[in-house]
This record gives C-alpha cells, sequence and structure tokens, in this order.
C-alpha cells in the first residue's frame, strides 16, 4: 500500500506541472499573426520530437536489454504500432471532423496524452520498487529524481499542448483544462502499475516505443505542415529548435 500512495502523490505531482505549464495560455493573446501561430506550433513540435528520443526510445531500448528483451524488435514493433494507432485514429477523426484545424488539435491532444501514460507508469514503478525494499536509498532517491524529472519536463508539454489550441480559437479555459488533463492519465496509469508491478515492468518498452511513433507521427503529419516551415519565414524552424533544445536539456540533465 506504501508503494501505492507514493506512486499517487508522485504523479499527483507530475500532473500540477503540466497543468502549471497549461496556465501559460492566460498570459498569451489570441492572435491571427502568422509569426507567432508558426513559432508555437514549431516550439511543440521541437518538444515532442526531443521528448521522442530521450524520454521514451532511450529509456525503452534500455529497459528491454534489462529484461532480457530484443531491444531493436520491441522498439520497432511498438513504434509502428503507435503509429498505427495514430493512422486509425486520424481517419475516424477525419469522419468526425470537416475543419482540418480541429483535427490537428485533436491528434496534438492524443499524442502527449499517449506519451503521459509510460510516464506516469514510470514513476509508479519506481515508488513500487522503492517500497519493496525500504532500506535502499538509492532506490528512493531515485524514484524522488525521476518524479521530479518527468515533473519538470511536463511544464513545456503543458505549453505543447494549450497553446496551439489557442491558436485555433479555443477559449482559454477551455484549453488549459485540455492541457491539464492531457496528464490526467499520469496518477491514473502509475498508481495502476505500482499495483501490477511486476506485469507492469514488462510492458515498458514496449509502451514506450508506442508512444514515441505516436508523437513523431503527429509532429511529421500535422504540426511541420501547420507551422509554414519555409524558406521566407523562419519562426517556425526556429521555434522548432528552441523547444527541441529545452527538452533534450530537461531530458538530459534530469
Amino acid at each position: 500500500m506504501q508503494g501505492i500512495l507514493y506512486a499517487f502523490l508522485g504523479t499527483l505531482f507530475t500532473f500540477g506541472i503540466t497543468a502549471f505549464g497549461a496556465l501559460n495560455v492566460f498570459v498569451v493573446r489570441k492572435s491571427k499573426d502568422h509569426t507567432m501561430e508558426s513559432l508555437t506550433l514549431g516550439f511543440a513540435g521541437g518538444v515532442m520530437v526531443a521528448a521522442s528520443i530521450w524520454s521514451l526510445l532511450i529509456p525503452g531500448m534500455e529497459r528491454a536489454k534489462e529484461l532480457g528483451q530484443v531491444s531493436w524488435l520491441v522498439m520497432t514493433v511498438g513504434f509502428l504500432a503507435g503509429v498505427g494507432f495514430l493512422l486509425a485514429a486520424d481517419k475516424l477523426i477525419q469522419r468526425k471532423l470537416a475543419l482540418k484545424e480541429k483535427k490537428s488539435a485533436l491528434m496534438l491532444v492524443i499524442a502527449i496524452t499517449a506519451h503521459n501514460i509510460p510516464e506516469g507508469m514510470a514513476v509508479g514503478l519506481a515508488f513500487a520498487l522503492a517500497a519493496a525494499q525500504p532500506g535502499d536509498e538509492a532506490l528512493w532517491s531515485g524514484a524522488v529524481a525521476l518524479t521530479v524529472g518527468i515533473g519538470i519536463q511536463n511544464y513545456p508539454e503543458g505549453m505543447a499542448v494549450a497553446l496551439p489550441l489557442i491558436r485555433e480559437g479555443t477559449p482559454k479555459p477551455r484549453a488549459f483544462l485540455t492541457g491539464a488533463m492531457s496528464a490526467f492519465v499520469e496518477p491514473v496509469f502509475g498508481v495502476l502499475a505500482a499495483f501490477l508491478a511486476g506485469r507492469a515492468l514488462a510492458c515498458m518498452p514496449l509502451l514506450l516505443a508506442m508512444a514515441a511513433g505516436a508523437m513523431i507521427y503527429v509532429v511529421v503529419q500535422e504540426l511541420i505542415p501547420e507551422a509554414h516551415l519555409d524558406d521566407e519565414d523562419k519562426s517556425g524552424t526556429l521555434g522548432f529548435i528552441v523547444g527541441f533544445i529545452v527538452m533534450m536539456i530537461l531530458d538530459v540533465a534530469l
């Protein structure tokens, strides 16, 4: 029970930081300015690509090796499964929504939410392992460090979901709520992973790869075209670079 409690508190913290990042919608003006749109979408794309590499694919390969799995095979299958899931979701959304901008926003929310599932599970598993060996201070400090690191990197992710919604005319309270709730899956799956610690551990590499595939799909299919990366306007490209660097630093340093 102690592991489940700490898993809940830890993922509640990471959820709160995501909501804090989404609060930026209240200090950003609604604008039809092309430069601001490109910067916002480019930034979101950079955050998602960096998170896919350093938060999902690399840790997934390392975890697969630790579990004795064929890492390249597991990660490839998981990545393609994530892409396949978004392809299916894309076709379903196209049938329901006529406006392209609404479709791209929904795809972004789905991808970030999918990415938050393995993050929540990672925190839950870390605290479950620490609680199973209460005398091991290294496990406890590792779980806390992981929680803080994921929490800090969730700040730009909350922005990455909420700000593009403002660009498309979504009311600020609704954009904030959507950005915040994209991380609601972290407490849910964190507690579930702590409860099913042994079985969830074996699934982590596959889930990490699936989340990466989903995020890369959205970046290539939706964000980059919408950011208008062309020869005349460099704002989308610069936004992507800034988002990538910010997320890379947070992931590598923490």
